[in-house]
């Protein structure tokens, strides 16, 4: 029996921070080894019970929590699955936390599902995909908010990467053997997601036919009801009211006597 499976069995309400369904979890299983050295993820919850059963050195990155009522660090150390002494907490803000971490080695997983407003997602991803091994995967929850959507449209035609699958709402890539960008470089020219959108004049335009549709496209949005029939052109007839001038004599007449 798979973990989730397992964990299905036993599961407990959600916590504060929302959840991955366990459907789209034991997807993410399947695709991912049957064992890792060191995986590490940003956010806590269900994907730590996972990763803890199949790392055996988990990091993650996540706000102390446990004085909430719904504690999503309470939620995964309470869990009976929940192997604890192969998980490491990092507390505090990613953007301030990640900054100062020194991995002891390369990763097998990195999972991005910290805080979701821009550039925060970004600036994870730029902190751990330096040390992310060839052949590892990538897992970058919550595609369907359009800027870490449009961060997915990049990482799909970078070199660095292969799109394994998209479950639901979350993009599962795939590290390619391509050398990694230099982090404190720049580089634009050599990403292809530049080189295949400018003008066709430019020297590094890229025109290999494998420009690829953004993920907003995946996601569509709710449909729209028809618009209300407009009213129709030139003056609206107003209808005649017999014998409302004669009332209305009447009421002026009243109200001029004082009757």
């Amino acid at each position: 029996m798979s973990f989730v499976k397992e964990f299905a069995r036993q599961e407990p309400p959600a916590h504060a921070a929302g959840t991955f369904e366990t459907a789209a979890l034991a997807r993410i299983e399947e695709l991912l080894p049957p064992s890792m050295e060191r995986s590490v993820e940003t956010g806590c919850g269900k994907s730590t019970i996972l990763f803890s059963n199949l790392s055996a050195h988990h990091t993650v990155f996540c706000t102390d929590d446990r004085s909430d009522q719904q504690s999503s660090v309470r939620y995964f150390e309470s869990h009976p699955l929940t192997r604890k002494e192969r998980i490491h907490c990092v507390f505090g803000p990613s953007q301030r936390t990640l900054p100062q971490y020194s991995p002891p080695g390369p990763f097998d997983c990195v999972l991005l599902d910290g805080p979701h407003g821009y550039p925060f997602p970004e600036l994870e991803y730029y902190f751990l995909y330096p040390h992310l091994r060839p052949g590892g995967i990538l897992i970058v929850d919550d595609v369907h908010i359009p800027t870490i959507g449009r961060m997915a449209d990049i990482l799909q035609e970078d070199a660095m990467f292969e799109l394994v699958e998209v479950v639901t709402t979350t993009a599962v890539f795939r590290r390619t053997d391509s050398p990694a960008l230099d982090p404190t470089g720049d580089g634009w020219w050599t990403q292809l997601f530049n080189r295949r959108r400018i003008p066709e004049s430019w020297e590094f335009h890229c025109g290999d036919g494998k420009r690829q549709p953004p993920f907003a496209q995946r996601f569509p949005g709710p449909t729209l009801p028809p618009p209300a029939p407009t009213a129709p052109a030139g003056p609206v007839p107003v209808p005649v009211l017999h014998g409302i001038r004669p009332r209305l004599r009447r009421a002026a007449r009243v109200l001029l006597l004082g009757r």
